[in-house]
């Protein structure tokens, strides 16, 4: 069985031979960069809100307010770097349309709430001084100076990216220390039904790219 086989092989190569060549092309482009770029956020980026009651939260129109959380971001960078922060929300099934607001988990399959991360200029400093926040809508395209800032969902917001300016200015400057306060704001839709408890599970990835 096997002498068929070798047959068609070699009856394949030389149709192959004998035709026109047809050919595609294959590019590699990026960039090695020799800077790293490490965040961290403190309280090893935990928010625990603990056990709370609906009846000691504050009521709003479609949701009630969870109690208003901060965590320090740190960027350090091994030189200076232009760069950017995206985040990614790894609840995006229990998250909102919008982009700027990230999901709290899942009770009985209906989404629980959301938060939102934000900072301002006056919680940022920049080497030592004075921080400056900008965002992009266009992958770094363009940039327009924005305080404050709020993170949005790179899974419905590819093309977001917020950075920091030691000056105040429309373009990101070289920075190598970054501090902001990353202010966390979570909300609970008033449309659920609680027979027992309801876990929160808010996850988020924070990156840090290079411009």
């Amino acid at each position: 069985m096997k002498k068929p086989v070798l047959s068609l092989a070699v009856l394949l190569g030389l149709a192959t031979a004998n035709a026109v060549a047809a050919t595609t092309d294959l590019t590699i482009t990026g960039t090695i960069t020799p800077v790293a770029c490490t965040p961290t956020l403190s309280n090893g980026g935990l928010v625990d809100y603990g056990v709370l009651s609906l009846t000691e939260l504050e009521v709003g129109v479609t949701t009630y307010r969870l109690p208003a959380k901060s965590l320090n971001l740190t960027i350090d960078c091994s030189a200076p770097a232009t760069i950017a922060v995206i985040a990614t929300d790894n609840r995006r099934d229990s998250s909102h349309e919008y982009p700027w607001q990230f999901g709290l988990g899942l009770y009985d399959d209906r989404a629980i709430g959301f938060y939102t991360l934000q900072w301002r200029n006056s919680e940022t400093a920049v080497d030592g001084g004075n921080g400056y926040n900008l965002l992009s809508q266009d992958g770094g395209s363009t940039w327009t100076p924005s305080s404050p800032i709020n993170l949005q969902d790179a899974g419905k917001v590819p093309d977001f990216r917020a950075s920091f300016a030691n000056v105040d200015g429309r373009s990101p400057t070289a920075v190598t220390h970054v501090t902001a306060t990353v202010n966390v704001l979570g909300y609970i839709h008033n449309y659920l039904t609680l027979n027992d408890n309801a876990d929160l599970d808010g996850s988020a990835t924070i990156e840090i790219v290079y411009l």
